[in-house]
């Protein structure tokens, strides 16, 4: 008798540490799946997450990177308002001071011509199909007033209705008294200039 009662407890025992386990197993995966549901997956998420005054750019090279990203996503894809103005936000932290004291560099000028923009593009049929950004190790960094200037060629891939067309622009990027690269401006260039940098 006192056999039986001591073999019916360690079956309890037994089988309520599986009950446990099995419960606890559970509750991990169910925290696993929660939190991967939490991590952002598409680009315009993974971008809305990104914080800048933590995990801001260290080159010139990575902080152009960075624009195109932002452009890619703002100009090809489908955004609330509030999304639009979060990635606008999030290129304006990427632009020089004295870019951004222009009148016409203001948020709601910017947010107001980028619209404009974007419609047009659409219209036409155009997304930016991907980017080119030259190499780091290939930038000459020059003191102009003081400070480190740096000049950055890209080229963007730009699909229209069937027919693809490449641009190349070169960007002007000044180190901040922060330390972190600015972008001060950007302008055309031909392809020949950009070849002559690695450029595509």
């Amino acid at each position: 008798m006192k056999k039986m009662l001591i073999g019916g407890c360690v079956a309890i025992i037994i089988a309520a540490l599986v009950i446990l386990g099995g419960y606890f197993a559970l509750r991990r995966q169910a925290q696993r799946q929660a939190q991967e549901e939490l991590l952002p997956n598409t680009e315009v998420e993974k971008l809305l997450a990104k914080d800048l005054d933590i995990e801001y750019p260290e080159t010139p090279t990575e902080v152009v990177k960075l624009y195109w990203r932002i452009n890619c996503c703002m100009y090809n894809e489908e955004l609330s308002d509030k999304n639009f103005d979060a990635l606008l936000k999030k290129l304006r932290m990427l632009y020089d001071d004295e870019f951004l004291a222009g009148k016409q560099n203001s948020f709601e000028s910017m947010e107001k011509k980028f619209k404009e923009d974007k419609e047009k593009r659409q219209s036409e049929g155009q997304n930016i199909s991907s980017y080119n950004v030259q190499k780091n190790d290939t930038i000459a960094v020059k003191k102009v007033g003081g400070k480190d200037n740096a000049t950055v060629a890209a080229s963007a891939l730009i699909k229209a209705k069937g027919d693809t067309a490449k641009t190349y622009e070169k960007f002007l990027c000044r180190k901040a008294e922060n330390g972190k690269w600015k972008i001060l401006g950007w302008q055309q260039i031909n392809k020949e200039a950009a070849l002559e940098v690695g450029v595509e």
